[in-house]
């Protein structure tokens, strides 16, 4: 099967290619960045190409016979955490104290950590783009990865998630995400909405569970992103979730 991959050069993505390869699939790795497409084979096409720009998608969805997504946005936790550290050795070193102390120590990193995780419309745009590709050249078959947390399966991620990781630093993320699916849903394509619980980069096991009573509200559950891809491959063929939205998980 021709497949065209979105987000080819994520952790999700990556995995997505070599499995689809392993399967004898022919891959169009759509990518901002060719060179981070790390696999190399017979079988495997790279396209240099943004997702918000509509001319660039459309001319990778010729010729393809399904269309793979695992788009996301990378938070920059690092630039955070090097600023709050930058703030602490500051303020010691010019010896603030009071209120002028704990603005550098802790209104600083708050301020930019709410600047650098403000909305971001990127994903949902982009998938508006892929959905009027697919729609305009006849693909049908659109197997997407969001996340557990999103729309009805909203408070399942456990309760670090819910109540800290989440509100903190990806609220606006999953705002869009929000979007990206009522797009999917809007549209005509045969899809299957893939909702994956905390993601590791473990190896993938094909033995997890998928449906809709996935994830819990205070225990965390996790699954690795080559059995997110394992299974989201699997899609392509099985009509079991067809315009659902399962939740997977170990």
């Amino acid at each position: 099967m021709n497949l065209l991959v979105f987000g080819a050069t994520g952790g999700t993505g990556r995995v997505l290619v070599e499995q689809a390869l392993g399967q004898g699939h022919v891959v169009t790795a759509f990518a901002r960045d060719p060179a981070k497409v790390r696999s190399a084979h017979q079988n495997l096409t790279v396209v240099q190409g943004n997702m918000l720009d509509y001319n660039s998608v459309e001319a990778a969805m010729k010729g393809q016979e399904a269309v793979l997504s695992a788009l996301g946005i990378r938070l920059p936790i690092g630039t955070i955490v090097l600023l709050t550290f930058a703030c602490q050795i500051l303020a010691r070193a010019m010896s603030l104290s009071g209120p002028v102390g704990w603005s550098v120590r802790i209104g600083a990193p708050v301020l930019v950590l709410l600047i650098l995780c403000r909305r971001n419309t990127a994903l949902s745009d982009g998938t508006k783009n892929i959905v009027q590709a697919m729609e305009k050249h006849g693909v049908q078959r659109l197997i997407c990865e969001s996340s557990l947390g999103v729309g009805d399966s909203k408070g399942r991620l456990g309760f670090f998630y819910n109540l800290i990781w989440l509100p903190l630093l990806l609220r606006n993320v999953f705002a869009d995400k929000e979007v990206q699916e009522r797009i999917i849903k809007a549209s005509r394509l045969a899809w299957v909405i893939v909702r994956p619980t905390a993601l590791t980069n473990g190896p993938r096991k094909s033995i997890y569970r998928a449906g809709t009573d996935i994830g819990h509200w205070f225990f965390p559950t996790k699954i690795s992103r080559a059995d997110v891809a394992d299974f989201m491959l699997k899609q392509l063929t099985d009509d079991t979730y067809l315009r659902k939205t399962p939740g997977v998980s170990y």
